[in-house]
């Protein structure tokens, strides 16, 4: 063998032995321990605002419904500063925490977008479309979106972003919409408070924070 050849050889089996020295084999999921970056988890960071705040927040925060279309005048984009929350800071989807009463008229709970179609009170008859979300899947992310203390700027990406309005959904469905009973409940009076995103004039569709039938 050439001194050449022995000389590479050396360097290749000391590289082998240098990494078998350094490399480190941990178990998958624990990566953070070594890195030392903290793993982001949506349902921590929902749970946390709920517990410590929860509806109180929205209810504190909420405007009546008929209250703040009759401020408007069909354009709610003027009442946006005084009641509104804009997903992107300002700018982006407006979304409004609302506050209400009136009558179940439809119950849709066989959907996956479930809803309960109501007529409110003190907002006369003007062909649009009021509807709680009552799950599993909701539209919007207007629950998210109404939080102030929440902000798409703390987060990575679009994505973990998007993650928070799920696992708030998650909330909603299970200590908001599980607890009362929607099947059959037509003609009966709705009291709620919820979170409303502007998307078209002929439907107010409002994901509940608060709700009671009776």
């Amino acid at each position: 063998m050439s001194k050449r050849n022995l000389i590479i050889g050396a360097a290749v089996v000391a590289v082998i032995a240098y990494g078998g020295l350094t490399a480190t084999i941990i178990p998958e999921g624990t990566e953070a321990q070594l890195t030392g970056e903290v793993v982001f988890d949506p349902t921590t960071n929902a749970q946390a605002f709920w517990k410590e705040q929860g509806p109180s927040y929205f209810a504190q925060n909420a405007v009546d419904l008929a209250q703040l279309f009759e401020e408007a005048g069909g354009d709610l984009t003027t009442v946006a500063s005084k009641y509104g929350h804009y997903s992107m800071g300002d700018s982006g989807e407006l979304s409004f925490i609302v506050k209400g009463s009136g009558t179940i008229e439809t119950v849709k709970n066989k959907l996956r977008s479930g809803y309960l179609a109501f007529k409110p009170d003190g907002i006369p008859d003007n062909n649009v479309s009021y509807r709680l979300q009552i799950g599993p899947v909701f539209k919007n992310s207007a629950v998210r979106d109404t939080i102030s203390s929440l902000s798409f700027r703390d987060y990575k990406n679009q994505i973990e972003w998007a993650q928070v309005s799920v696992a708030l959904h998650d909330l909603v469905l299970k200590e908001v919409i599980g607890p009362v009973a929607v099947e059959g409940s037509e003609g009966k009076y709705v009291e709620f408070v919820g979170c409303y995103t502007v998307t078209r004039p002929s439907q107010v569709l409002i994901t509940p924070v608060v709700l009671k039938i009776q």
